[in-house]
């Protein structure tokens, strides 16, 4: 779930910036992903990695190096294009929920993976961090999606910034740090 959550913060954080001036952070975000690979890669290469764990959290290691290289895909695509059609909107969305069924699965292995800690340590600690990060995205998307679902059955509710209007105009016109729909 953490994949989609990335690339979704990347789709916003890249409009912050003007069209002409966006190459600098381009190279950031693709650095910082390719930084989270990494870790990955370094657990999957340890020989020790590939020692019996009953929770199958080698498995879930390999789906989640592909599933990081969906997201720096993603979002390479979505710091590249302006606007986005709606056809990769539409699979990054099935991405999307192929990531959370990926991620609470992972989320459940990890839990039960308590025995794997002893004979493949860094499995188990890259597997717990990897379930921590996937409930800190679905705590934050449950938070987002009542905003989304407003916005779409009432268009501009939500922000509204030529009329100044909306739930959240006040607090994104006092900090305009924060990101909104």
């Amino acid at each position: 779930m953490w994949w989609y959550t990335f690339a979704h913060v990347v789709y916003h954080l890249i409009r912050w910036f003007p069209k002409n001036n966006r190459l600098k952070i381009r190279i950031v975000i693709v650095l910082f992903s390719f930084g989270l690979l990494f870790p990955q890669l370094f657990v999957l290469s340890r020989e020790h990695s590939t020692r019996y764990c009953g929770q199958h959290l080698f498995d879930f290691l390999i789906v989640s190096i592909v599933f990081t290289f969906f997201m720096i895909g993603f979002s390479f695509i979505f710091s590249l294009m302006d606007p986005v059609p709606w056809e990769v909107k539409l699979a990054f969305h099935i991405f999307g929920v192929i990531a959370f069924v990926m991620g609470l699965t992972l989320t459940v292995f990890a839990s039960l993976a308590v025995d794997c800690r002893n004979n493949t340590l860094e499995l188990y600690y890259l597997s717990v961090s990897a379930a921590v990060l996937t409930v800190t995205s679905f705590a934050f998307l449950m938070v987002m999606i009542p905003f989304w679902l407003l916005n779409y059955f009432f268009p501009n509710s939500v922000l509204n910034r030529k009329e100044r209007t909306g739930v959240c105009y006040e607090p994104t016109a006092c900090c305009s740090c924060l990101w909104h729909i």
